[in-house]
């Protein structure tokens, strides 16, 4: 089926703008022939911000906490696949999310001052939920490189504010 993605993705976008309630049908047969694929790209929906938990569990037939099991237990098998799709590193050899220009460091370092992946999402607007795991995941992997990238950080912005003493803060 690999060698159908090229054409058969755009055209399932195509169908779904033309013909919606065609993919509702499409749909309905995964989920009554392949619940485990139907399942999976629900907790993807959810991943990248497309569906609510609540959406999700309406979805699946489930109650909401058994949705957030089967979002960790889905998170935890892909997790290692999914970093390696979502983190790049440039030539400078710093982690960033692919094809956007936010660092790993600059996601952990917000993490730090917020505690938790729901209060940065308002900082990285642009980044799906699964984006800001993946970071954090590699963070958690990684925690000397990214440590020392937001330590020269700091140490940049204390400089600055020494240079500079009357410039906004």
């Amino acid at each position: 089926m690999a060698e159908h993605s090229h054409w058969l993705v755009p055209q399932l976008e195509k169908l779904s703008k033309s013909r919606p309630d065609r993919i509702d049908d499409i749909l309905a047969v995964l989920k009554r022939e392949r619940p485990e694929i139907f399942e999976e790209i629900v907790l993807i929906a959810i991943d990248h911000g497309h569906i609510s938990r609540l959406q999700a569990a309406e979805l699946l037939g489930a109650e909401l906490q058994g949705v957030e099991f089967r979002l960790q237990v889905f998170r935890d098998a892909y997790e290692a696949d999914a970093e390696s799709q979502v983190i790049e590193l440039n030539r400078q050899g710093v982690a960033h999310i692919a094809g956007k220009h936010v660092t790993v460091w600059e996601i952990v370092r917000e993490y730090r001052q917020a505690g938790s992946v729901d209060e940065i999402r308002g900082a990285f607007p642009a980044l799906t939920e699964g984006e800001l795991r993946a970071a954090l995941a590699f963070a958690g992997r990684n925690p000397d490189e990214i440590g020392s990238q937001i330590l020269a950080y700091e140490e940049f912005v204390k400089r600055s504010h020494e240079a500079y003493p009357f410039a906004r803060r």
